[in-house]
């Protein structure tokens, strides 16, 4: 804008100059001269045309066709007013044909109606305030009012036309340019919103309501404008709160801010980043109690932690890695936790558990090295000790020979085990106590009636007898005596030491 102040054009009334009076006196003196009777002719013609002809021709148009426009405060380049001339005569000169006065009036009425143009547009474009945003576009259209009005004055309607012409050229041209004034200006405001400056979008607001008065997004600027002052505050209050860490009520505050005015662009990206950072704050803790917890070989804990993070940053890699590493120790864990209970159950002996274990080891990891080998020590310690043990329990089936004889072989083993535990040397007692008592001769009496046939199974056929002495090993023993006619018995019988034994085998229910 230039400097300088517009003043608005006002309308003014123009008037042809008055006639000037001494070519009357002229024509006058010549004819005086001439001769009388020649004189007084041409003078009475010439009369007759000046005040009965000529002004019908020269007569100037509807006076109400010559708009007020007055303008009291444009006036010349000196600023003075300009002076009203209705009324006055037109000046006929000599030699002036009808034709050309009426080119004149033509003229005239062309430069009326091109300022009554520049009138309208110069008043619409005042209200809008193109004085203050427009001032030298503005200011050079008046200008050319102006000179208009001098040329008018001086009956140069050519010009006149010219200038008033110039004039509203100039003042359309702002109308032309004012949408993109306005759009400019709206520009203008919302970088100023962005920005934070209020006195800025205040002034800028003040602007666009004179410029645009009826612009439908006015409504919205202005709450905008006033929802400013709280979304700085807010935005302020939010960064005091980062620079502090507590990205909680950062972000509190940067969503008042986005409340107040939700088309703040700003005040969005400021709440995006705040939440990322309270996000990434989240993130970094949950990971840090996740390997805190996995340290103390907390596994649940640490997993919670883990997850917690992984949920906070969807795709995060750390968090995979996390959860890879926490089964890893976990895995570990498990397998020196079995490790120890196969130490503890070794040296207790209970080799069935410790098979289990070792089994669960290798379930794991197929190629763990203690499993592997504890499973080698433990599963012939398993197999010998269920068969020491099963001497003792089933020491009845030591009657026979052969599992007698496999009895005596297992105990022979444990007996060459080195360093027998308390387990295996409890065994080793039971078994060779168990073993003495099976080969401990005890003396057995066979009673029957003579009729009866009478075989003790596993030892021998004793025939028909009435009474017969053996010597029998501690056990348990089947006679089976049989009778033509008769059905056959079976009798079992326990033979112990150190007590009387007698068996009465007899068949006597006839068929």
């Amino acid at each position: 804008m230039s400097e300088h102040k517009e003043q608005p054009l006002s309308a003014t009334t123009f008037e042809p100059a008055p006639i000037a009076a001494s070519s009357v006196a002229t024509e006058e003196t010549k004819a005086v001269q001439r001769p009388a009777v020649l004189g007084l002719g041409l003078a009475g013609l010439l009369l007759l045309f000046v005040f009965f002809v000529l002004p019908s021709l020269v007569a100037p148009d509807d006076p109400t066709q010559v708009g007020a426009i007055t303008d009291n405060n444009a006036g010349t380049a000196e600023g003075s007013s300009y002076p009203s001339t209705a009324g006055a005569t037109p000046d006929v000169g000599e030699g002036r044909s009808p034709f050309a006065e009426a080119q004149e009036s033509a003229l005239r009425r062309e430069a009326q109606e091109i300022l009554q143009a520049l009138l309208s547009k110069q008043s619409a474009l005042e209200s809008l305030g193109a004085a203050r945003w427009a001032e030298t576009t503005y200011g050079d259209a008046l200008e050319q009012a102006a000179l208009g009005d001098t040329a008018y004055r001086e009956r140069d309607f050519e010009q006149a036309i010219a200038s008033y012409q110039a004039g509203v050229e100039q003042l359309e041209a702002l109308e032309q340019g004012l949408p993109g004034r306005i759009d400019a200006l709206l520009a203008t405001l919302t970088q100023a919103i962005e920005a934070g400056d209020l006195m800025a979008a205040q002034a800028r607001l003040s602007e666009l309501v004179e410029m645009a008065p009826a612009d439908s997004r006015l409504v919205d600027l202005s709450e905008r404008v006033s929802a400013l002052p709280q979304v700085i505050g807010s935005l302020e209050a939010a960064a005091l709160a980062e620079a502090e860490g507590d990205y909680v009520a950062a972000v509190n505050n940067a969503e008042v801010a986005t409340q107040a005015d939700p088309l703040h662009l700003r005040a969005q990206r400021r709440l995006s980043e705040l939440q990322r950072a309270l996000t990434d704050q989240r993130f970094t803790a949950a990971m840090t109690a996740g390997y805190a917890a996995l340290a103390q070989a907390e596994f649940e804990r640490a997993k919670d932690q883990f997850e917690a993070a992984a949920r906070l940053q969807p795709g995060a890699p750390e968090p995979s890695a996390a959860l890879a590493e926490l089964d890893q120790a976990r895995t570990q864990a498990r397998l020196l936790s079995i490790r120890g209970q196969t130490e503890r159950a070794e040296r207790e002996e209970r080799w069935q558990d410790a098979i289990a274990l070792f089994n669960e080891a290798l379930a794991i990891d197929a190629l763990i090295l203690y499993a592997n080998e504890g499973m080698a020590r433990a599963r012939p310690r398993a197999d010998l000790d269920e068969r020491l043990e099963a001497i003792v329990t089933e020491k009845n089936r030591l009657i026979d020979r052969r599992v007698l004889r496999l009895a005596q072989e297992t105990l022979d083993e444990a007996q060459r085990v080195p360093s027998p535990g308390t387990r295996l040397q409890r065994q080793i007692m039971a078994a060779s106590a168990t073993i003495d008592y099976a080969t401990t001769p005890v003396t057995i009496e066979m009673n029957s009636d003579g009729l009866t046939d009478i075989t003790v199974l596993r030892v021998q056929r004793l025939g028909l007898i009435q009474q017969q002495i053996l010597t029998l090993r501690p056990g348990t023993y089947t006679a089976v005596g049989m009778r033509n006619g008769f059905r056959d018995v079976r009798i079992q019988f326990e033979v112990k030491p150190g007590q009387l034994n007698a068996v009465d085998v007899r068949c006597v229910e006839a068929i």
